[in-house]
């Protein structure tokens, strides 16, 4: 089986398994929504913060009960002729709407004193009516009647909202039923064909009203209750509560409509709740609860603050105030009203109040709907299901780099969704999605694949080189199990005469002197970045070119045979047993086919094939020319220049039809090998390719006289003079033709040997 098979199908594997997850994530989301919802808003606020401070529209200002007004005008709460004081001043201002983030339920203190005085006097039958007119009217009537001239003031009021299966046990001063006159209400509400009974939307069933003197003077109430979220903290505006038959509108509605001169606020409903909430044109992004997130401008005091004193006092100019819709809200620290937001854990609870009715009146809203849900479940799934391709097919950095680019990238369009166009989309999920998938399938990886490294590693520990182990486990693909055709270089040597050898030495140092050699030759084969196929008792066989590319395989194992040869120099020098241990080498160029062959319980890695044969027969031949290192002509033209070679000829071996053209390599140039002999061989060899035969045969003696001993110098000796005995010589012998000369009995120098 192939390993690029069994790469698919562990990636696909790892791949099924992702999406198994992304599936069953998905599924544990929409049953429990609840699980990432704290966390989410958590986001939601850091997302708000990092946004910045954007500048409101500059129609909404508000007249605070702060520090400075408490130290001039005395401790809170104030008489109301104080409130009256800022009535005359904000009409003469002549501010478009006033908006009381607070509700008048209670007498004023100095009005209740008079009242306890009128009622003793009339206890002791004296004459309280001339006490009275004489102190003139109350203060909460001297402030009913500043509201009334100004014509255009709204005043808050509290419900007491149930819980869905709550027993409600009505707050002391709370009233179940509406006085006259009534709090505001939507003018027109629409329901949907559908509805059977009360939408589930939040339900009041009592509420706190202003005095009804206070009451009446108003142009009108709206709630100011704020809902928090389940970290307590203030991020929307409930802008509808079901009262009795009632759906009342917010305080914020009605000074925003008040401002709009008078637009039709409208409610459509639902089986499920909430369908549509508007002022005027103007859709109010609520969601089925009535909820509408606040699109804050910036943190606590980003809208324009003025104290009451310096209002009353005139100190602020006219055209701050002027047109604009006025909150009269508490900011002193001792006075409370202050709570936890996006923006800030200190934020004046009438800023909350600004920031919605400064959305309302431009259009700039945060808008979290189905669609934006649908987009957030959407990009959860695709990238769940991106991650587990990335962990399956890339490594496990590009991985990584996969999963911060699909984080960070969702991260960037969600927050300029938010920042250009105020749609929120979730970033919680997604990325809660990407970051389980990613850890727990390239843990899986890790797993499976820190086994499959380990089994490469025991594998092929003993045939290739630690560095050439760590990048085929680093890149497996490289190697490809059950056999694949590859270019490469075999190497086959043995030690010449150890048959013989072994039969006059002792079993123990035959051994001991072989493990010397294997030890010495495998470190030079695998430091060349060889693989050591087999150990055939004293012979090795090599090759280069698999599992890992090799740049150069003929040059590399060259280069190694050359340095098995210096090496085996060193031990004659140093180690007295291998003083007359000699070794041929033989190395053949070509196409292999190489891999795992064997069983499915025991296997070996190898290399088989025509190369892999006539490696080992050109090893052979190194006994017959009684040279170290031959190799075919491929192996001589792949390794480029920069070494001794001389031209053998051409030899017939077994198990090939056609001669083979073989070399000796006697060295590297400019090494201690005699170069200028080889010169004068070649030399020689191309006089009698060229048909110089005489010529060739004076040079060849010569060197025959420098080195009588050299076998490949005999041979062609031998065969010259045969061939001149036969009266070939003059002008008909020539060794390089492809066929002999039957007719004239000349022998030319094709050299067919059965090997090995």
């Amino acid at each position: 089986m192939a390993r690029a098979g069994k790469k698919n199908h562990g990636a696909l594997r790892t791949l099924g398994i992702g999406v198994g997850m992304v599936v069953a994530l998905f599924l544990v989301n929409a049953h429990y929504p609840s699980l990432l919802r704290l966390a989410e808003l958590k986001t939601f606020d850091l997302r708000m913060y990092a946004r910045g401070t954007r500048k409101p529209h500059g129609e909404v200002a508000i007249v605070a009960i702060d520090d400075k007004s408490i130290s001039e005008l005395g401790r809170w709460p104030w008489p109301r002729t104080v409130l009256a004081r800022l009535e005359e001043a904000l009409m003469s201002y002549k501010v478009a709407v006033v908006g009381y983030d607070m509700v008048f339920s209670e007498r004023d203190d100095n009005d209740l004193v008079r009242q306890q005085i009128v009622d003793s006097l009339e206890k002791a039958g004296l004459p309280a009516d001339k006490l009275t007119a004489a102190a003139g009217i109350g203060n909460d009537q001297a402030f009913a009647n500043a509201i009334k001239a100004q014509g255009m003031t709204y005043l808050g009021y509290p419900l007491q909202v149930k819980a869905e299966g709550e027993k409600v046990t009505i707050s002391p001063g709370f009233v179940s039923q509406t006085m006259p006159p009534a709090p505001l209400a939507y003018s027109l509400v629409r329901s949907l064909p559908g509805i059977s009974g009360p939408p589930p939307i939040p339900q009041a069933v009592a509420y706190l009203p202003n005095l009804p003197d206070i009451n009446r003077a108003a142009h009108g109430t709206g709630y100011f209750d704020t809902p928090t979220d389940a970290d307590a903290v203030f991020r929307s505006e409930m802008m509808v509560i079901r009262f009795g038959n009632r759906y009342c509108e917010p305080l914020i509605l009605a000074v925003t409509s008040a401002a709009a001169g008078g637009a039709l606020t409208s409610l459509t409903l639902a089986d499920y709740g909430v369908a549509q909430a508007k002022i005027g044109p103007v859709a109010l992004p609520v969601d089925e609860q009535g909820r509408m997130l606040v699109n804050f401008r910036g943190p606590a005091h980003t809208f324009p603050y003025y104290s009451v004193s310096d209002v009353i006092a005139h100190r602020v100019p006219a055209s701050a105030l002027a047109n604009k819709i006025v909150l009269v809200g508490a900011s002193a620290l001792g006075v409370g009203d202050r709570w936890s937001t996006p923006m800030g854990a200190d934020f004046p609870g009438v800023e909350i109040h600004a920031n919605a009715i400064d959305n309302i009146l431009t259009g700039d809203f945060i808008q979290r709907s189905e669609i934006t849900a649908g987009l957030e479940r959407v990009a959860a799934v695709v990238m769940g299901i991106a991650i587990s391709a990335a962990v399956a097919y890339l490594s496990a950095s590009w991985s990584a780099v996969a999963a911060a680019v699909m984080i960070l990238g969702y991260l960037a369009i969600a927050q300029y969704l938010l920042v250009a166009d105020g749609l929120l989309l979730g970033v919680l999920f997604p990325v809660v999605m990407v970051v389980v998938d990613y850890a727990i399938l390239a843990g899986y990886k890790y797993l499976t694949e820190g086994r499959l490294k380990q089994y490469y590693r025991h594998a092929f520990e003993h045939y290739l080189h630690p560095d050439v182990i760590e990048r085929l486990v680093q890149d497996p693909e490289k190697l490809k199990l059950g056999g694949e055709r590859r270019h490469m270089s075999i190497l086959f040597s043995d030690i010449v005469g150890f048959t013989s050898r072994s039969e006059r030495t002792a079993p123990e140092e035959l051994v001991a002197l072989l493990n010397s050699y294997m030890t010495a030759m495998i470190d030079l084969i695998l430091r060349s970045g060889g693989v050591v196929d087999k150990l055939m008792g004293d012979g090795i066989m090599a090759f280069w070119g698999a599992p890992g590319d090799t740049p150069n395989p003929a040059r590399s194992a060259v280069e190694c045979a050359l340095e098995m040869l210096a090496e085996l120099e060193r031990l004659r020098r140093v180690d007295p047993r291998f003083v007359d241990i000699d070794i041929g080498i033989g190395i053949a160029t070509g196409d292999a086919i190489v891999g795992n062959f064997g069983g499915n319980q025991r296997f070996d890695y190898s290399a088989i094939g025509d190369t892999v044969n006539l490696a080992s027969r050109i090893e052979g031949l190194t006994r017959h020319f009684k040279v170290h290192l031959l190799v075919n002509r491929q192996t001589t033209e792949e390794a480029a220049d920069g070494f001794v070679v001389r031209n053998i000829g051409s030899v017939r071996v077994k198990g090939k039809a056609q001669a083979v053209r073989i070399d000796e390599v006697a060295g590297k140039r400019g090494g201690p090998v005699e170069a200028a002999f080889y010169e004068q061989f070649a030399a020689a060899l191309a006089a009698l390719e060229k048909g110089s035969t005489h010529q060739a045969l004076i040079s060849l003696e010569e060197l025959a006289r420098q080195k009588p001993e050299d076998r490949p110098l005999q041979l062609y000796l031998e065969r010259l003079h045969a061939a001149s005995g036969n009266g070939s010589l003059m002008g008909r012998f020539n060794p390089f033709r492809r066929k002999a000369e039957p007719a004239d009995g000349a022998r030319h120098l094709l050299f067919e040997l059965d090997t090995k």
